[in-house]
């Protein structure tokens, strides 16, 4: 009998909350450095993330994400000892899961065939489920590797000499699509260490204790963070413009100002806000913040309503209430606090992020949906509230401590409601396929990040259903992802060269930003767009190169789609998942269902971002600094200052947040297919015959892109 060995995973996480760290006493010795561990590779070359930089939403402390193709060699930095090996599963930034496997050798590779074997379920996808080793170096210290695969036959205490085969590049965290691995050290006493440094890089690694957040700051100190704040959003964000004007941005400033000015101090939640508002005032679907609310990081008891409302249309519409309250719900609320339900809405409409210019479709999925946000957040102390409906009643609501809610109708863990649980399906897979009736298919794609192979198998499987009369592409919950892979999805849906558009990529400035000089993934020195052409009739830069493509797109002569096609987007249609379906509008090659999609339409502002963190509050900000603009043609069916509106609209509904367990869109598609409706007036067929004149159509656009979010301001926002 062959001998079975159990590979039984030791616990390789290190608390990025570790409150003993030595620092790096200068750079080491050139004869002390380590070597990168990816073979061929210059030190710093590929780094994804460095340690205090956010992936996401979580702040990644002491790690450094290297990208690599996937396959390519990991070498051991320096000689040492393995003391650990396996395979594991990182579920958060700073938190992991161990595998125990069986295998017949002591391969990663044999491993990683065990633990993903389709029986086995994990909560992340497959390719994230990894290999790790961890060597103890010569100074006592330890280098952990994780995302790595391969052949080599591992045990604990075997000696591992500088610049040996470890094994291959595969996934080492589920946020990062493309090929990399996780490096991190700690040091003898097991805490955490300088990932850079030792390899000879200019290093962002910051000890924690070194980093404690205020909980005050002072007048100046505030007011400095602000003036960063400003400063760096005019400087690097390139569409501020596009958002608000000028005098709006003063004024907002100067409103600003006072209320920092207006005490000697101001506690870091007070100045939080402030930043948080910023950012809703100027806002954009890729500018957010990236430090969490402390309120929600912190809080051990919340309060709760008896009655939780939303807003669907214009209207505020009850959605949950606790026990006892149930004929309740579906109630209409003209006012709050005796505030009318129209002004309400628009001042919790100034709470929200993350839209561009005029997009409504996210505002109306956040007031539907987040109760919280509809009471402004406050919920973290008693409260009471008075609600007044459409039929007269009037509500004394108090609140109670979250201990003490009564069971909540309808059910907050949304099982069995359609319209959360349609992601799972995308749990193993970025693709999904199924055959609805005899002449209509669904393909249904959660990202635009694919690698080859991926794209490769895509391909594959999408040809089978190419015989159908009827294709239903599904680009709800997708985030977007990688220009390329959205160009070449394209090549099999268009019938013919792509129409011209007058698309074009455009930045500040080349490089030499001021405001870097809080950047933590940038610096003032660096020139981050060498081959941008000085617009000649602006301030900024037109990018040329690899950032932007403006070519057409010719359709794929061994793999078309010749059907109809019926795309269904909504609010979670973000980036290339509302470029890809404007591309197919624009060519009048299909229709879409559903609703607006998260990001612009004419343009959205992207492809290259730069972490801001304010060096008093310690406050990060996301900020791009790319403008796309895809289209400047503002037509009855692209109107400035929004998504990509629909086709067929599908407004959003108590019942598909609440209770559907139909997915009510695609139910809708498939009405529109049984009954023969398809494309309308092609309202883009006249710009073919005109001559093209980027400039002029684009001032026109963004005339009208600031009066339609002035008006919503004076009411009151790729990859």
């Amino acid at each position: 009998m062959k001998k079975i060995i159990i590979a039984l995973s030791a616990l390789l996480a290190i608390s990025a909350l570790a409150t003993s760290i030595q620092a790096t006493d200068g750079t080491p010795k050139e004869e002390q450095l380590l070597s990168w561990p990816v073979k061929g590779k210059a030190a710093g070359e590929d780094i994804i993330y460095r340690p205090q930089e956010y992936i996401g939403r979580e702040l990644n402390f002491g790690d450094l994400y290297i990208g690599a193709a996937f396959g390519d060699t990991i070498i051991a930095p320096a000689d040492g000892t393995v003391i650990s090996y396996g395979i594991l599963i990182k579920t958060s930034i700073n938190s992991m899961s161990t595998v125990g496997c069986r295998a017949e050798s002591p391969t990663l590779d044999a491993f990683l065939e065990d633990a993903r074997k389709p029986e086995n379920s994990y909560s992340v996808p497959k390719k994230y489920v990894t290999g790790y080793v961890s060597i103890r170096i010569d100074d006592g210290s330890t280098i952990n590797i994780i995302g790595i695969e391969g052949d080599k036959e591992y045990k604990t205490g075997m000696k591992i000499r500088r610049g040996e085969y470890l094994g291959t590049a595969g996934y080492a965290y589920k946020e990062i699509e493309k090929s990399h691995i996780r490096l991190s050290i700690s040091t003898r006493k097991g805490t955490v260490s300088d990932p850079m440094a030792p390899f000879g890089l200019t290093s962002t690694f910051i000890a924690p204790e070194k980093l404690v957040i205020p909980e005050t700051l002072t007048r100046e100190k505030a007011l400095e963070d602000f003036d960063i704040l400003i400063g760096s959003i005019e400087e690097l964000f390139p569409s501020v413009y596009d958002v608000v004007t000028p005098g709006q941005l003063a004024a907002f400033d100067s409103t600003m100002r006072v209320r920092i000015g207006s005490s000697d101090k101001i506690s870091y939640q007070d100045f939080y806000d402030i930043a948080w508002r910023t950012v809703a005032f100027i806002h954009d679907s890729h500018l957010n913040m990236l430090t969490p609310d402390p309120r929600f990081e912190s809080y051990r008891t919340f309060y709760a309503p008896h009655i939780m409302f939303g807003k669907f249309g214009d209207s505020l519409t009850v959605t949950y209430v606790q026990e006892g309250y149930e004929n309740m719900t579906g109630k209409c609320i003209v006012s709050v606090d005796g505030i009318p339900a129209d002004s309400y809405i628009r001042s919790i409409e100034e709470l929200i992020t993350g839209y561009d210019t005029g997009n409504e479709s996210i505002r109306d999925f956040y007031m539907a949906y987040n109760w919280n946000l509809m009471y402004g957040h406050k919920i973290f102390e008693p409260r009471t509230t008075v609600l007044e409906f459409s039929d007269g009643e009037k509500f004394t609501d108090e609140w109670v401590p979250s201990t003490k809610i009564r069971k909540v109708t309808p059910s907050m863990t949304k099982k069995g409601v359609q319209y959360y649980e349609k992601r799972e399906k995308y749990k193993d897979t970025p693709y999904v396929f199924e055959a609805l009736n005899d002449s209509t298919a669904y393909f249904g794609l959660s990202t635009f990040v694919l690698d080859e192979t991926q794209t490769e198998t895509l391909a594959d499987s999408l040809g089978k259903y190419f015989s159908y009369l009827y294709m239903i592409i599904d680009l709800r919950n997708n985030s977007g992802g990688h220009v390329e892979i959205e160009r070449k999805l394209l090549t099999w849906f268009l019938n013919g060269p792509s129409r011209e558009t007058d698309s074009y990529s455009y930045v500040n400035k080349t490089g030499g930003f001021k405001y870097l000089k809080y950047s933590m993934n940038y610096d003032t020195s660096q020139i981050i767009f060498p081959d941008a052409v000085k617009d000649e009739n602006g301030e900024g830069y037109f990018v040329t190169g690899e950032i932007t493509s403006n070519d057409r797109i010719m359709p794929d002569s061994l793999l078309n789609y010749k059907g109809k096609l019926y795309v269904l987007t909504d609010e979670t249609s973000i980036s290339a998942a509302s470029a890809f379906p404007a591309t197919l509008v624009r060519n009048h090659r299909a229709v879409t269902v559903g609703r607006e999609t998260a990001s612009g339409y004419h343009f959205m502002t992207a492809l290259k971002f730069a972490q801001i963190r304010l060096p008093n509050s310690y406050i990060m900000i996301n900020i791009p600094l790319v403008k796309e603009v895809f289209d400047t043609a503002v037509t009855p069916r692209t109107p400035a200052g929004r998504g990509l509106m629909p086709d067929y609209p599908v407004p959003l509904s108590y019942e598909e947040l609440y209770t559907a367990g139909n997915d009510i869109v695609l139910d809708e598609a498939l009405r529109l297919i049984s009954e023969g409706k398809y494309l309308g007036e092609d309202h883009f067929a006249f710009l073919d015959k005109e001559p093209r004149n980027r400039t002029w159509m684009y001032v026109v656009l963004c005339c009208i892109a600031v009066i339609i979010t002035a008006a919503a301001i004076s009411r009151r926002k790729r990859k």
